[in-house]
């Protein structure tokens, strides 16, 4: 699902809100996790799931095209888990 199509399924469910409102909800709630993830923050949604940044060390890599190694420095990951409710659902 894209981000448009997540604000149409909302859109659709509250016919009593602009769509206007909606978008800019979607897309401050994408900022704020984005930002909060940024400061190394975690950020828990409860019933859904929780956001934190993992720490990869570097690594040596190599380029598929030429075979040549290619060093990759230390990289934050997103990571995402969800939570115990969401897992419920979707598997029952």
């Amino acid at each position: 699902m894209k981000k448009s199509d997540l604000k149409n399924k909302i859109c659709s469910n509250l016919p009593n809100h602009s769509p206007l409102d909606i978008s800019l909800a979607v897309d401050f709630i994408s900022k704020y996790i984005c930002d909060g993830l940024k400061k190394n923050e975690r950020i828990e949604i409860r019933g859904f799931g929780s956001f934190s940044i993992r720490n990869r060390s570097p690594i040596r890599g190599r380029n598929p095209k030429t075979g040549s190694s290619v060093e990759l420095g230390k990289r934050r990951i997103p990571y995402f888990r969800a939570a115990k409710a969401l897992n419920f659902k979707i598997n029952h």
